[in-house]
């Protein structure tokens, strides 16, 4: 592998790529994340604005009639950015926290159900629903929904997490330890403590085991810098969107002083091997492929993650 660095791709392309897609609720979700840690507070207010304009009569922002029940959580940022200058959306903003805090299906000990209709809890939702409880305000929950959503998904003996598992039958329906849904979760935690954690045991605890995470997915790096679709199966295809969500977590981790410097290295090595794959139209192929995620393609959350992993690295100085 080269030691110089491949050239950076053009971020104006990427954004291009990125907003000539359709969208679900997490994948405007995670664009309006691209968009404000870009420091473009003004696309990120207007991709709130149409999640508000979207909103559910459950109170989920971004509402498309699909079963999901947790990935609106992942616009409750913009739309508190939104509603500091637009009472309607403060109060749109207010319905999605709540529908959150109270409303969403749970089971009853209260894990969130990643879907309605279905008792599975998913890898995906922490960062969908932890990032955004810390941003309003609801360390509390965010801890719980942490904690609990661990509880049922991570693997001891490896140190990484499983996919889905069922709460009514006790057993998980996708036990593999998909590269994406790692990358969900340390990038959901490592964007969670950005925002502010404030409790310092809460604090220091998703800082350990965050990092603990990055250590068990570099165990299973490639010789390209890439990561396979399961990570410890070397038959999956090859995917490159859990190496920006993991090079998005460290390059943030060690930008806020909770990682050691030699993390960046890793994340830099994850994010370029990626972005090799960027075409002219700015399109990041090779990635777990929107819309079915079982086979390469292209994605929006692959188009996010490579500007947010851009952005991360930016602020390393």
């Amino acid at each position: 592998m080269s030691a110089s660095r491949p050239a950076t791709p053009d971020t104006g392309a990427l954004w291009r790529a990125l907003l000539a897609m359709q969208r679900f609720g997490w994948e405007q979700g995670v664009a309006s994340h691209a968009a404000i840690d870009s420091g473009d507070l003004a696309l990120a207010r207007a991709l709130a604005r149409d999640a508000v304009a979207r909103q559910d009569a459950d109170g989920q922002l971004g509402g498309m009639d699909d079963a999901a029940a947790v990935n609106s959580g992942s616009l409750l940022e913009a739309a508190l950015l939104l509603g500091s200058e637009d009472p309607d959306a403060a109060e749109a903003a207010q319905r999605q926290r709540w529908w959150l805090l109270r409303f969403s299906p749970r089971d009853d000990w209260g894990v969130l159900h990643h879907l309605k209709g279905a008792t599975e809890v998913w890898a995906d939702s922490v960062y969908m629903v932890v990032p955004a409880l810390v941003a309003a305000g609801d360390l509390a929950p965010a801890d719980m929904q942490y904690r609990m959503h661990r509880e049922q998904l991570w693997d001891q003996p490896t140190g990484l997490y499983r996919h889905r598992f069922d709460m009514a039958s006790r057993q998980f329906t996708r036990d593999a330890f998909w590269a994406s849904g790692n990358g969900w979760i340390a990038a959901g935690v490592a964007r969670a403590l950005h925002l502010g954690v404030e409790a310092e045991t809460v604090r220091e605890r998703w800082q350990a085991e965050t990092r603990a995470l990055l250590d068990a997915c570099a165990r299973h790096e490639r010789a390209d810098g890439r990561f396979h679709d399961v990570l410890d199966d070397a038959s999956s295809f090859v995917d490159g969107a859990a190496g920006l969500m993991l090079a998005y977590a460290a390059f943030t981790g060690v930008a806020d002083g909770w990682l050691p410097a030699r993390y960046a290295d890793d994340a830099s090595r994850w994010a370029d091997a990626a972005l090799a794959h960027v075409d002219d139209a700015g399109l990041v192929h090779d990635v777990c492929g929107a819309p079915a995620f079982d086979s390469p393609g292209t994605s929006a959350e692959a188009q996010a993650f490579a500007i947010m992993a851009l952005a991360a690295r930016a602020r390393l100085g």
